[in-house]
Protein backbone atom coordinates (compact mmCIF):
# COMPACT_ATOMS: atom_id res chain seq x y z
CA UNK A 1 0.00 0.00 0.00
CA UNK A 2 2.97 2.33 0.74
CA UNK A 3 4.35 1.99 -2.99
CA UNK A 4 0.42 3.04 -4.21
CA UNK A 5 0.67 6.02 -2.34
CA UNK A 6 3.87 6.90 -3.58
CA UNK A 7 3.14 6.61 -6.79
CA UNK A 8 -0.28 8.35 -6.41
CA UNK A 9 1.55 11.55 -4.65
CA UNK A 10 4.03 11.35 -7.71
CA UNK A 11 0.95 11.65 -9.94
CA UNK A 12 -0.99 14.45 -8.35
CA UNK A 13 2.28 16.52 -7.85
CA UNK A 14 2.25 16.50 -11.23
CA UNK A 15 -0.37 18.36 -11.47
CA UNK A 16 -2.55 15.17 -12.25
CA UNK A 17 -5.97 14.38 -10.17
CA UNK A 18 -7.48 10.87 -10.14
CA UNK A 19 -11.06 11.28 -9.56
CA UNK A 20 -13.72 7.92 -9.00
CA UNK A 21 -16.77 7.79 -10.96
CA UNK A 22 -18.83 4.61 -9.71
CA UNK A 23 -15.86 2.41 -9.72
CA UNK A 24 -14.15 3.79 -12.61
CA UNK A 25 -10.72 5.52 -11.74
CA UNK A 26 -10.40 8.78 -14.36
CA UNK A 27 -7.31 10.46 -14.22
CA UNK A 28 -7.49 13.94 -14.85
CA UNK A 29 -4.76 16.00 -17.01
CA UNK A 30 -3.74 19.91 -16.41
CA UNK A 31 -1.40 20.09 -18.85
CA UNK A 32 -0.48 19.07 -22.13
CA UNK A 33 2.45 16.08 -21.88
CA UNK A 34 1.47 15.11 -18.52
CA UNK A 35 0.14 11.96 -19.84
CA UNK A 36 3.31 10.82 -21.25
CA UNK A 37 5.02 12.11 -18.65
CA UNK A 38 3.52 9.68 -15.93
CA UNK A 39 3.33 6.72 -17.98
CA UNK A 40 4.93 4.48 -16.17
CA UNK A 41 2.82 5.64 -12.57
CA UNK A 42 -0.18 5.13 -14.64
CA UNK A 43 0.69 1.76 -16.05
CA UNK A 44 1.28 1.08 -11.80
CA UNK A 45 -1.81 2.32 -11.30
CA UNK A 46 -3.68 0.57 -13.73
CA UNK A 47 -2.52 -3.14 -12.53
CA UNK A 48 -3.40 -1.88 -9.06
CA UNK A 49 -6.79 -0.43 -9.96
CA UNK A 50 -8.95 -2.39 -7.03
CA UNK A 51 -6.06 -0.75 -4.59
CA UNK A 52 -6.87 2.21 -6.27
CA UNK A 53 -10.35 2.28 -5.99
CA UNK A 54 -10.17 1.14 -2.61
CA UNK A 55 -8.04 4.01 -1.61
CA UNK A 56 -10.07 6.96 -3.41
CA UNK A 57 -13.44 5.92 -1.31
CA UNK A 58 -11.65 5.67 1.70
CA UNK A 59 -10.09 9.17 0.98
CA UNK A 60 -13.42 10.11 -0.18
CA UNK A 61 -15.02 9.91 3.33
CA UNK A 62 -12.15 12.13 5.04
CA UNK A 63 -12.66 15.88 5.74
CA UNK A 64 -11.16 18.44 3.56
CA UNK A 65 -7.80 19.21 4.12
CA UNK A 66 -6.35 22.60 5.84
CA UNK A 67 -4.03 24.44 3.39
CA UNK A 68 -0.69 22.71 3.27
CA UNK A 69 -2.03 19.22 4.55
CA UNK A 70 -1.85 16.11 2.05
CA UNK A 71 -3.82 13.15 3.11
CA UNK A 72 -1.89 10.20 2.88
CA UNK A 73 -4.58 7.39 4.11
CA UNK A 74 -7.74 7.83 6.22
CA UNK A 75 -8.45 4.63 7.83
CA UNK A 76 -10.03 5.11 11.41
CA UNK A 77 -9.68 2.80 13.99
CA UNK A 78 -12.39 0.74 16.01
CA UNK A 79 -13.53 2.33 18.98
CA UNK A 80 -12.06 3.15 21.82
CA UNK A 81 -8.72 4.33 20.72
CA UNK A 82 -5.93 4.63 23.30
CA UNK A 83 -4.21 7.85 22.54
CA UNK A 84 -0.77 8.49 24.86
CA UNK A 85 -0.39 11.66 25.70
CA UNK A 86 3.08 13.87 26.46
CA UNK A 87 3.28 17.01 28.75
CA UNK A 88 5.78 18.99 29.79
CA UNK A 89 4.85 20.96 33.16
CA UNK A 90 6.73 24.08 33.75
CA UNK A 91 5.08 25.79 36.96
CA UNK A 92 4.70 22.46 38.54
CA UNK A 93 3.14 24.85 41.07
CA UNK A 94 0.27 26.16 39.22
CA UNK A 95 -0.09 22.92 37.63
CA UNK A 96 -0.23 20.93 40.88
CA UNK A 97 -2.98 23.87 42.25
CA UNK A 98 -4.94 23.68 39.21
CA UNK A 99 -5.15 19.86 38.81
CA UNK A 100 -6.13 19.99 42.67
CA UNK A 101 -9.08 21.53 41.67
CA UNK A 102 -10.04 19.50 39.15
CA UNK A 103 -9.48 16.48 41.53
CA UNK A 104 -11.95 18.68 44.31
CA UNK A 105 -14.76 18.93 40.98
CA UNK A 106 -14.47 15.56 39.73
CA UNK A 107 -14.55 14.62 43.17
CA UNK A 108 -17.95 16.53 44.62
CA UNK A 109 -19.52 15.88 41.17
CA UNK A 110 -18.57 12.66 39.35
CA UNK A 111 -20.68 13.37 36.31
CA UNK A 112 -19.10 16.65 35.62
CA UNK A 113 -16.36 16.16 33.20
CA UNK A 114 -13.17 18.22 34.31
CA UNK A 115 -10.91 17.18 31.47
CA UNK A 116 -9.44 13.24 33.43
CA UNK A 117 -10.99 11.12 35.77
CA UNK A 118 -9.70 10.50 39.56
CA UNK A 119 -7.18 8.15 39.20
CA UNK A 120 -4.90 10.01 35.68
CA UNK A 121 -5.41 13.56 38.05
CA UNK A 122 -3.66 11.97 41.08
CA UNK A 123 -1.22 10.18 39.21
CA UNK A 124 -0.20 13.26 37.09
CA UNK A 125 -0.31 15.06 40.84
CA UNK A 126 2.33 12.45 41.82
CA UNK A 127 4.44 13.40 38.72
CA UNK A 128 5.25 16.42 39.82
CA UNK A 129 6.05 15.81 43.17
CA UNK A 130 2.64 16.11 44.90
CA UNK A 131 1.39 12.65 46.49
CA UNK A 132 -2.09 12.98 47.47
CA UNK A 133 -3.65 9.36 47.01
CA UNK A 134 -7.67 8.82 47.25
CA UNK A 135 -8.63 8.38 50.62
CA UNK A 136 -11.37 5.13 50.92
CA UNK A 137 -14.82 5.84 52.04
CA UNK A 138 -14.18 4.34 55.07
CA UNK A 139 -11.17 7.11 56.23
CA UNK A 140 -13.76 9.78 54.75
CA UNK A 141 -16.23 8.56 57.12
CA UNK A 142 -13.32 8.23 60.28
CA UNK A 143 -12.46 11.44 59.73
CA UNK A 144 -15.78 13.71 60.06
Amino acid sequence: MNHLLEIVAEVESAGAALKLEGDKVKILYTEDGQRERLTDQIEFLRAHRDDVVTWLKSRAKAPAMPHGVRLVFWELKEPPVAIEACAVVVDPELFARTTLEQLAIALDKPKRWVGWSVPPMIDRLRQVGVGAPRESRGQIAEKK
